[in-house]
């Protein structure tokens, strides 16, 4: 014999459970109609009467009885299975997808502390600008700077951030106006909507035309362009959350009085069950704190 329609046999489970045709349809949001007929379906399928009607309940025939614990055996493997997808066969390896710029800006500066706190978490780092694949069970979680808006993933809104006009100490002086100061030095342009944006804002505060702006040199990486800063070749928008240890440390300047709110924010991205993770839980909080407990020495340097 052909096994039934699945339909059927999940209706059948519910009816037996619950006596009742009714109830059946109200816990599966149908109509009394459409349970009386998967019924019918099954019965005439298996050749055998499974329920006596009653006028206000169903009782099970000896057929139903003993069809019952199969079925719910049955559905009950297939929770099994499905839950087993979902659930962390590496509870003490987290790995990372992260952008090569917040690698490198941020997050490998700060791995001594995640690990003081979860000793028994280890991280795997796997610096990229492509989107991970998660299908692969290669990747856990991914660090990216966007709009949060991934299809078919889960994202979770971990920090914002902005752009500095950042420079090596000596080449601009805070004192004196930054107008003709900017027009006498060279420019390094990120290339990203972000850093668009932050110059044609200030040049417009500045009413400077950005074709009169000095442009030396554009770069289509965030991290290139904080190294191309450093070394002194220029004078650069960069994020505040990537150079904050060079500021702390007196290798970068910045600007006062200019700061560009970014479009983009960082968040963690992975499908929705890995949110589940305890080590996804405490990788997030982890960051959270990180994250704020920067805001706050940034804001002591600045006073």
């Amino acid at each position: 014999m052909t096994l039934p329609p699945l339909k059927s046999l999940w209706y059948f489970k519910h009816a037996a459970e619950l006596g009742s045709f009714k109830l059946a349809a109200e816990q599966l949001f149908v109509s009394q109609a459409a349970v009386s007929q998967q019924i019918r379906l099954l019965e005439a399928h298996l050749g055998c009467r499974l329920f006596k009607r009653q006028t206000r309940f169903v009782e099970l025939t000896r057929q139903g009885e003993q069809l019952l614990p199969a079925i719910l055996q049955g559905f009950s493997h297939f929770q099994s299975g499905i839950n087993s997808l979902s659930q962390d066969t590496n509870p003490h390896s987290l790995n990372l997808s992260v952008l090569p710029s917040f690698a490198s800006g941020w997050l490998l500066q700060h791995i001594n502390d995640f690990q003081r706190h979860h000793p028994g978490i280890h991280l795997r780092i796997d610096p990229s600008d492509q989107h991970a694949n998660f299908a692969s069970g290669q990747v856990d979680l991914g660090i990216r700077f966007g709009l949060g808006q991934y299809p078919e993933l889960h994202s979770e809104l971990v920090a914002d951030d902005s752009l500095l006009l950042a420079y090596k100490p000596g080449l601009l002086t805070p004192q004196l106006p930054l107008r003709a100061q900017l027009l006498q030095q060279q420019l390094i342009m990120d290339v990203c909507p972000d850093a668009e944006r932050g110059w044609q804002t200030l040049a417009a505060e500045l009413n400077i035309s950005t074709t009169a702006m000095p442009v030396f040199l554009e770069i289509d990486n965030a991290a290139l362009v904080i190294q191309a800063t450093l070394a002194g070749q220029g004078i650069a928008l960069v994020r505040r959350r990537l150079i904050e240890s060079h500021i702390k440390f007196g290798q970068l300047e910045v600007y006062p009085n200019f700061e560009y709110n970014c479009h983009y924010k960082y968040y963690l991205v992975g499908p929705k069950e890995h949110f589940n993770w305890p080590k996804v839980i405490a990788f997030q909080a982890w960051l959270l704190s990180r994250f704020q407990q920067d805001d706050d020495a940034l804001k002591q340097c600045f006073k």
